[in-house]
């Protein structure tokens, strides 16, 4: 049973690149894209190592770890004790039951914009 384990793993590795779609990336394969182009725009030594963390993590990994970043640039910073979504819930001031709501509709994107959007910059000149 060991034999046929290890030589199905065989043959996934030589299959899977090829089954792999970009389909599965979705709107996030354009984010990635981007990335890599800026990596490589920098002159970063590891691209080949920063596609296979990419393709490691997959869209929603990387979509985690984006979101993940953008949270803590805004003051929140997930604890030891803390999930992800509870950190993500915390931020938008929010239920964790409410998350699943906005994440279900799927609008945690632009929930997280609206969160954060600078105040417009607005005057009201007297006339």
């Amino acid at each position: 049973m060991r034999a046929i384990s290890r030589r199905l793993e065989k043959l996934e590795k030589v299959f899977a690149p090829a089954s792999k779609s970009e389909d599965t990336w979705g709107s996030m394969g354009e984010f990635r894209d981007e990335l890599l182009r800026q990596a490589e725009q920098r002159g970063e030594p590891s691209i080949a190592e920063l596609r296979e963390e990419l393709e490691h993590l997959g869209p929603l990994g990387l979509w985690r770890e984006t979101a993940r970043g953008y949270l803590s640039d805004h003051g929140f910073v997930q604890s030891e004790t803390e999930c992800f979504a509870a950190t993500m819930a915390r931020a938008l001031g929010t239920s964790i039951d409410e998350l699943r709501v906005c994440i279900s509709e799927n609008r945690i994107g632009s929930a997280l914009l609206e969160r954060f959007r600078e105040p417009e910059n607005t005057t009201d000149i007297a006339t």
